[in-house]
């Protein structure tokens, strides 16, 4: 028993290694389940943003087609 912590206490700094890698194992293994629910994340808005810019292009093109055909009924007013 006396021989048993007598090699703890000379090792104690191969347990706190051993402890430490563990440690940081488990928090990167959480990091890539974080990382890989941003990604998601990420992924969704970038299909979002690609959504609203098309609406906003077609939007665009009715604004201007309405401008013209303004400027057409401006034009025929006039004369």
């Amino acid at each position: 028993m006396n021989n048993v912590l007598d090699n703890l206490r000379g090792a104690w700094f191969l347990i706190v290694f051993i402890a430490g890698a563990i440690y940081w194992v488990a928090r990167q293994d959480s990091s890539l389940a974080e990382l890989e629910r941003v990604d998601t994340r990420i992924t969704t808005l970038e299909n979002r943003t690609t959504i609203l810019e098309t609406g906003i292009g077609q939007i665009q093109i009715k604004i201007d087609d309405i401008k013209e055909d303004l400027n057409l009924i401006k034009t025929a007013v006039i004369k």
